[in-house]
């Protein structure tokens, strides 16, 4: 199986690739990518001979149909997915190949739906949003709301909170030994920051009162309360749950919240302004942000509000249980190895294997929650990679209370 890692060089596709090369039914994954001295170098400190470095401009779109063909499977990493993810499904559907990405963009997310006909018609599945946010939240969603009998209101929730870590797998390489090499060059923006800022400069939707409404990013919201943990601050954010889980889980409202502590936030909402000004580009804010995101990590006031805050992954729902108001909390309380890179690489390279393995058969484009019909099964193939020993339900921290 010849798998085409798009963007396979960055942070969350070295760590889906390091899984992938522990399956023996992968012959070679192909790292591509248009900073083809990072992909050569990548696949230099894995040393396997199944990997291979390519050069490519995903914009190319000939160019990339021609790559595309000659795979078997295509993973998409490659950020922001607001600029290319719309181009790279397109050529995907002319090569027919089977796809796979993390988009956590929700503008990218409706218009890779509104694709699905095409990708019908070309007979090919693709999963989009198989991350962490989306992805593991979208399958803890579905968990947490068939606890209940009637969901009232769902949350999804992403941020600064610790999760107990697995082993680092074999072929992943650390972020310290694959950029040692460009210590003294500029730096590049990341696109995960850059998809922050994106999402911050235009109105977002969120499902309120059974219906798509758009409101003002960074809006504050009700305190986080997750049973155990101290009410913790949070913010709406524009990520896809909010429009793809009411496709599937009946309830009365649904959003996507940010807790990454009040003082952070402010200073995202102060480069959100510097770019509305046209002081500064997303991708310069984006350098800025992370100079002192840096700085902030280290800062003890700051580190204060960090405590005590649920994990970084977590869902509510609140609803009707046996004829009681219930509310189910559920968070991931033993992630993969690699913080972000983990929850959202691994969670990708297993669906990949599904994929693979014939296990995801639907034609058309589908979000976590549409083709994982187990997500405790998910949960379970997650968990070896979270720790010895462990079980789906070892990871999942569930608390069940009345209201």
């Amino acid at each position: 199986m010849k798998i085409l890692a798009l963007g396979g060089a960055g942070d969350m596709g070295r760590m889906a690739v390091a899984i992938l090369l522990e399956s023996p039914q992968i012959s070679s994954i192909t790292i591509a990518d248009k900073n083809y001295d990072r992909a050569q170098h990548f696949v230099e400190l894995v040393g396997s001979d199944r990997l291979s470095a390519y050069e490519i401009d995903v914009t190319e779109h000939d160019n990339l149909v021609e790559l595309v063909s000659s795979h078997d499977l295509v993973m998409n990493t490659t950020g922001p997915f607001y600029r290319f993810a719309t181009m790279i499904l397109n050529a995907v559907i002319e090569a027919k190949k089977p796809y796979i990405d993390i988009c956590d963009d929700w503008k990218p997310t409706l218009d890779l739906l509104d694709m699905n006909k095409k990708t019908k018609k070309a007979e090919i599945t693709a999963i989009i949003g198989m991350g962490a946010s989306p992805g593991l939240t979208n399958l803890m969603a579905v968990i947490a709301c068939s606890e209940l009998d009637e969901t009232d209101e769902l949350i999804t929730a992403w941020g600064m909170g610790l999760m107990k870590e697995g082993d680092k797998p074999q072929y992943y390489i650390l972020p310290r030994k694959f950029y040692k090499k460009y210590k003294n060059k500029p730096l590049i923006a990341n696109a995960a920051t850059m998809h922050l800022f994106y999402e911050t400069l235009e109105n977002i939707p969120t499902f309120k009162d059974r219906k798509i409404v758009n409101i003002l990013p960074l809006t504050e919201a009700e305190p986080l309360q997750f049973p155990g943990f101290k009410d913790t601050y949070v913010c709406h954010i524009g990520h896809p749950e909010p429009v793809t889980l009411p496709r599937v889980i009946k309830a009365n409202s649904v959003s996507n919240v940010m807790f990454i502590g009040k003082t952070a936030t402010d200073i995202i909402r102060e480069y959100t302004q510097k770019i509305l000004d046209k002081e500064l580009s997303i991708s310069e804010a984006s350098i800025e942000f992370f100079k002192e995101s840096s700085r902030l990590e280290r800062d003890p006031e700051i580190v204060k509000e960090y405590m005590n805050i649920p994990p970084g992954l977590c869902v509510i729902a609140s609803g009707m249980k046996d004829g009681k108001r219930k509310k189910v909390a559920l968070a991931i309380q033993n992630a993969p190895f690699g913080a972000m890179a983990g929850v959202t690489g691994v969670p990708l390279a297993i669906a990949a294997l599904m994929l693979i393995n014939g296990e995801i058969k639907g034609k058309g484009v589908f979000t976590p929650e549409e083709v994982i019909s187990d997500p405790i099964e998910f949960f379970n193939r997650l968990a070896p990679y979270c720790g010895k020993n462990l079980t789906g339900k070892d990871i999942l921290l569930k608390k069940l209370v009345d209201l």
